[in-house]
């Protein structure tokens, strides 16, 4: 089973990056131009919410279902820089951006304006993708490719 969701949680950024770029393109374009937000939209936002929380969602049962002895010695962890990456600061990180993530999405369906709407994804995302981007495993990211 952790073979399986290894596979998912490295495959399913690939999606998710050319998801989120291509929202982030549209909201701009929304929010600086007479564009509309569009129904198609919205649910391409509600679709890129949707495989953030999935991805986070497995990090999460990786990290806690099959991981837990490894924060048994807190001192060995925070001591070795690989395992402090891989255990302690991509899922803070990574949680931290879905987290501002959803909370832009949310902030969005609030507001009237098509403009503001698409400014709060463009802000909210562009954060969210920021720190995710920022502790993303970019090397193991390029070799699957």
């Amino acid at each position: 089973m952790y073979t399986g969701l290894l596979h998912l949680h490295h495959w399913m950024p690939f999606l998710w990056l050319l998801l989120i770029l291509v929202v982030l393109v549209q909201n701009f374009l929304v929010w600086k131009s007479d564009r509309e937000f569009t129904a198609s939209l919205k649910r391409q936002n509600t679709i890129t919410i949707v495989l953030t929380h999935i991805q986070v969602t497995v990090g999460l049962v990786m990290l806690i279902g099959f991981n837990m002895d490894m924060f048994s010695d807190m001192g060995t962890l925070m001591g070795d820089a690989a395992m402090r990456f891989k255990y302690v600061e991509h899922p803070t990180t990574m949680l931290l951006g879905a987290v501002l993530i959803t909370i832009g999405n949310a902030k969005s369906k609030r507001q009237e304006a098509a403009k503001s709407k698409a400014k709060t994804v463009v802000i909210w995302f562009g954060i969210g993708l920021l720190l995710i981007a920022l502790r993303f495993p970019w090397e193991a990211f390029l070799q699957g490719a």
